[in-house]
Formats: structure tokens, C-alpha cells, sequence
């Protein structure tokens, strides 16, 4: 018997978190926050430790897994984890250590976990750093396999559960890009494989599921972005604002940057944390990114010296979001000594994730920028997520028995079933909607 329950990550993008138990043992996939209700807990208490998970589950901060862990936590047997990114890991020194099992990933989102258990005051965590392409045996049932998929963080994995029934494959969250500007394409010759071994259910990321088209390659926003510095004008500061994980696209700034002969700083505390996470791990070189300033004396004194130096400098920072208390918030409501004006540029290399949090602050931060005379470059980016060919392009691929969207909300989960039923799939019998909090068994 296969059960699958949503713990977290089908309503809404977040909080990731799914129970999937094979004849009795079961293995947790991912173990996130909602961003958007840390970002307000975050507001009201500053210093977040593991004293603080039962407030974080009635707040809605992490997944409320209470009764899931009095009725099942004895039959755990791993928690596996897709990639570093906070909505699939955060709740990892919250949650994860009454469940006595180890955690499983790979080597780079463990690096991210230790330093936000440390943030946590979490300690003894038994983290298994597990290299794509490798199994790990869990009991007579079940194996873990991790196989390589590409994304907007690096070592972004499909967790692969091995059972008597064919795999089950978790996939949040996922892109094919077969041009990536640091590290290897999707390991499609490993997928290709599984489907031929017998896939039983895929659950798959449908962020972009409503998208028409393919989603990019990290290449296209290389050139995107060389475009942009170089045109900027020679007189101007650039400050380029990104997903602090995007480590492929930072080094690519960085490396865009010097070419046209900027020097380079980097501001903001999770910037440090991922870049630090990226160079422990050895997917880059401690020499390939400057040394990321935190401290309020040294970023001011930087700042004065840019000030000296118009068209010098470009400064990657955190705040693409409009975020409360990132750098670039910041910088625009001053807290720091550096005024904003004509003689700056700010390019967003991102795009405004549309919560209502998140477009307000957006929009206020722009607002911001404008009266201060700020040239704006916006949306200089390409998406971490599938578009609808691409979900295509993976379920003609794998041809699973059962397919279960996930990582959306309601309009992008039926997106994906809509697109599911071009291959033959039904609504109920073989693809089947889920939400938070609910439970589906094959027997």
C-alpha cells in the first residue's frame, strides 16, 4: 500500500511538506516555511529558536505536523530534501529531530540547514550529505535515490523513493535547462531510465504550470544582464538585486561586471550565508565572489568610497522583493549613510513573486526609487520553474502510473492536471488534485 499526505505546499507555494508511506514506513519529502508569514513573524521577533516552533505552527510559519507525528512520527524513516531554498527547508531544526531518522540531502543544501539550525540553536542534527546519482537503502521497502535536476539554486534533486510498486518521484521544484551557466544539464539519460523501470506516481512543482511556452535557460539572462551593464551609462553606480541562493547568477554578475571593468561588492546577510554555503560545499572557489560586507561601519565606509568613484563600482544586495530590512529597503528609507539619486541604477534581477506582501513592498520600494531619480532596469530574469511545455515535456518522458501536482495553489495544481490530460491522464483515477492536509492511498 502506497499513502501520500500533503503536509504542506498544495494550497499555496510554501511550506512544503508531504508524507509518503510504502507498506507501513515513510518518508518525509522537504520540510519548509510559508516566506511570507516568517518574513511577519520575523518582524515581531527578532531572534527565532527552536523555543519558538509551536508558535511558528499557530502562526502558520511552518507545517503543523502534530497529529501527523503522535499517529506516524515512529514509522519515519528519513526526511529527504529537495534543494536549499527556505519554503522546502526552513522548518528542518523546527521539526525534524523528534522524528529520532536521518535527514537527507545533498551536500550543499546541508550546508544551508546547519547554518539555519545554528540561526535556530538547533544542535545534532544527523544530516546525510547524499550525492545525486547514489542510493541510500532506508529498510526492506524502501531506497533513496537523488538524481539531478536543474533550478534556481545549485544541487537541486528529484527524490527517487524505490519501492516494490515502481518509484515514486517528488520534484519541487525543477526546470529543464540544458545550457546551465554552472553545473551539469538535467540527468535525463537517469529519468529516462526510471521511466523504464516503472514510475508509480510523480508529485511535481506547477508554479509555472499556466505558462505557456518554455521557461529559459540561466544563459539568456547572462546576456540579458551584460546588455543591461553595458549600457548603463559610465557616470552611474549599478546596484543589481537577485535571489541570494542564485549562486549561478551572482557568479555570473560578478564575472559580467569585471569584464567591463566594475569592481564588485556584495551586501547582505543571506547572500553571505549562501555564497559561504556554495564555497564549504566546493561548488565554487572562495576566490570566483568578493568577501560579502555585513556590518553597518564597513558597508557606510565602502559607501563612501563608491561615492568617490561614479561608474566604478556595481554592488550585487539583497532587497529584490522590497523586503523589510534588506539592503536595499535600507539604502532607499536611509539607514545608511550613501544617498541614492540620478547618479544610480538599479537593475532587478528577479521578479516580484505576487503575494500581496510582496507586490506592496515592491511597489512602495519603486515608488522610492523613482522620486530619488533612480534609473530602474526590471525583470532582468528567467524563472527556476517548468513552464507548460516543459511539464510536457517531463510527463511524456516519465509516463507515471498517477500524477500529483503540487507547489502551486489551486489554479496552478489544475493547470497541471489540465495539461496531465492531454497524455491521457483522468482527473480522480490516474491524476488527482490535492490540498493541504489531505491523504490519498493506492492500494
Amino acid at each position: 500500500m502506497i499513502k501520500i499526505k500533503t503536509l504542506g505546499g498544495y494550497s499555496k507555494i510554501g511550506k512544503s511538506m508531504t508524507a509518503i508511506e510504502v507498506d507501513g514506513d515513510i518518508v518525509i519529502t522537504d520540510m519548509g516555511a510559508d516566506i511570507e508569514r516568517l518574513i511577519d513573524y520575523e518582524d515581531e521577533k527578532a531572534n527565532i529558536s527552536v523555543a519558538d516552533s509551536d508558535a511558528l505552527i499557530k502562526n502558520g510559519v511552518i507545517p503543523d505536523d502534530t497529529d501527523f507525528f503522535r499517529e506516524h512520527g515512529k514509522n519515519v524513516k528519513a526526511i529527504v530534501l529537495t534543494h536549499g531554498h527556505l519554503d522546502h527547508i526552513w522548518a528542518v531544526p523546527f521539526l525534524a529531530k523528534k522524528y529520532m531518522c536521518p535527514i537527507i540531502s545533498t551536500h550543499f543544501t546541508a550546508k544551508i540547514i546547519e547554518h539555519v539550525a545554528r540561526n535556530a540553536k538547533q544542535k545534532d542534527l544527523k544530516i546525510v550529505k547524499l550525492n545525486t546519482g547514489n542510493k541510500y537503502k532506508l529498510s526492506e521497502n524502501i531506497s533513496i535515490e537523488l538524481v539531478h535536476i536543474t533550478h534556481s539554486i545549485p544541487q537541486t534533486a528529484i527524490v527517487v523513493i524505490h519501492t516494490a510498486y515502481g518509484a515514486i518521484l517528488y520534484a519541487n521544484d525543477w526546470k529543464f535547462d540544458n545550457t546551465p551557466t554552472l553545473g551539469k544539464k538535467p540527468d535525463y539519460e537517469r529519468l529516462e531510465q526510471l521511466s523504464k523501470e516503472g514510475i508509480h506516481t510523480f508529485i511535481s512543482d506547477s508554479t509555472n504550470a499556466d505558462k505557456e511556452g518554455y521557461t529559459f535557460s540561466e544563459i539568456v539572462v547572462r546576456t540579458m544582464l551584460e546588455d543591461v551593464i553595458k549600457k548603463t551609462l559610465n557616470n552611474k553606480t549599478i546596484f543589481v538585486t537577485t535571489f541570494s541562493s542564485h549562486i549561478a547568477r551572482i557568479k555570473n554578475i560578478v564575472e559580467i561586471s569585471r569584464k567591463t571593468g566594475r569592481r564588485v561588492l556584495i551586501f547582505g546577510r543571506s547572500m553571505d550565508m549562501y555564497i559561504k554555503a556554495a564555497v564549504e560545499s566546493g561548488i565554487i572557489e572562495k576566490s570566483t565572489l568578493p568577501q560579502v560586507a555585513l556590518k553597518r561601519d564597513q558597508i557606510d565606509g565602502l559607501m563612501r568610497y563608491v561615492k568617490t568613484k561614479p561608474g566604478k563600482y556595481l554592488i550585487i544586495c539583497t532587497g529584490h522583493q522590497g523586503e523589510r530590512g534588506a539592503f536595499l529597503d535600507k539604502l532607499v528609507t536611509g539607514q545608511y549613510e550613501y544617498k541614492l539619486s540620478r547618479d544610480d541604477a538599479v537593475i532587478f534581477s528577479s521578479r516580484t513573486i505576487p503575494t500581496p506582501l510582496n507586490m506592496a513592498n515592491r511597489a512602495m520600494l519603486q515608488n522610492a526609487l523613482t522620486d530619488l531619480n533612480v534609473d530602474v532596469a526590471d525583470e532582468v530574469h528567467v524563472s527556476g520553474h517548468a513552464s507548460k511545455n516543459d511539464h510536457k515535456m517531463m510527463i511524456k518522458m516519465l509516463k507515471p502510473k498517477h500524477y500529483i501536482p503540487s507547489h502551486g495553489g489551486i489554479e496552478k495544481l489544475t493547470a497541471a492536471i489540465e495539461t496531465a490530460k492531454e497524455f491521457g491522464y483522468e482527473l480522480g483515477k490516474t491524476s488527482h488534485l490535492l490540498l493541504d492536509n489531505q491523504e490519498i492511498v493506492f492500494d
